[in-house]
């Protein structure tokens, strides 16, 4: 892909040519061997909030924080005589069971002398400061449950208050900052998870190579975009040096998902 050509005031003309690619097995290594450094990175991080004794997780209640937006998932048992349909409880319960997955697998485990798994806080490593795993993870496979996620600041105050029997009035909360609403709840960060990255070098012959991740999809390649600026005049020899560049940096094509025959087609019409 590329952009329309800028003039300059030599009068050359260039033009800015991004092709995307997969990361190549060897691309790291030989980006090392060339010499060639970060010049910068940008990284997509979720951010997790729990008490010193994890006092949220053992009652089914999850702070999270991303892109400066606080979010709040709380379980808690459904009323029986309100059922739902079973495509609804399970669309919601895989919903909100996933979030807290990660939420819970971003706790570090260690095991005991005895072999059993416990949880502790990466920032603490005081013995009296673990807990196991069984008390946080209380799985919802003998027990209906409904989810609540709340984004608002003031109601996810609201609730950790009453979930942590804070005296606080109406008028408190809505005076307060997030930030000083978790220091005099006791409330911090634990941990972190980083959902996708993004890197750029600066390659010899003014050439730039991004680098793009996406930890949610661990099985997937990262896509590797290469960029320079090449003078409209000379446009072939410009993109040869790129396919040469590709090529010594192991980069692959990227793979493009078939397309639908029944779309392909869905304008053809036979004589």
């Amino acid at each position: 892909m590329h952009e329309n050509p800028k003039v300059f005031e030599d009068g050359t003309m260039q033009v800015l040519v991004k092709m995307e690619y997969e990361l190549g097995e060897q691309t790291e290594q030989r980006l090392r061997e060339m010499g060639v450094r970060c010049v910068g990175e940008t990284l997509d991080v979720e951010y997790y909030y729990d008490t010193d004794s994890f006092l949220l997780a053992s009652t089914q209640t999850w702070l999270n924080q991303h892109n400066g937006q606080w979010g709040l998932i709380q379980a808690e048992e459904r009323e029986l005589d309100h059922p739902q349909s079973d495509d609804t409880n399970k669309s919601e319960g895989e919903h909100f069971e996933e979030k807290k997955s990660k939420m819970l697998n971003s706790l570090p485990e260690q095991r005991s002398a005895t072999g059993s798994v416990c949880i502790e806080k990466s920032s603490y490593r005081h013995p009296e400061k673990v807990m196991r795993k069984s008390q946080v993870q209380r799985t919802s496979l003998d027990k209906s449950l409904t989810y609540t996620e709340l984004s608002d600041p003031y109601a996810i105050m609201s609730r950790l208050s009453k979930c942590l029997q804070l005296p606080l009035t109406h008028n408190k909360m809505q005076s307060m900052t997030m930030k000083n609403f978790l220091k005099m709840a006791q409330i911090q960060m634990y941990d972190s998870w980083t959902r996708t990255s993004t890197v750029k070098y600066s390659l010899p012959g003014g050439f730039s190579l991004v680098v793009e991740r996406n930890y949610s999809i661990p099985t997937e390649t990262p896509s590797a975009f290469l960029i320079m600026n090449a003078n409209v005049l000379s446009i072939s020899s410009e993109l040869e040096k790129m396919d040469q560049l590709c090529k010594e940096l192991g980069l692959k094509t990227k793979e493009r998902p078939l397309q639908n025959l029944d779309e392909k087609h869905s304008g053809h019409v036979d004589n």
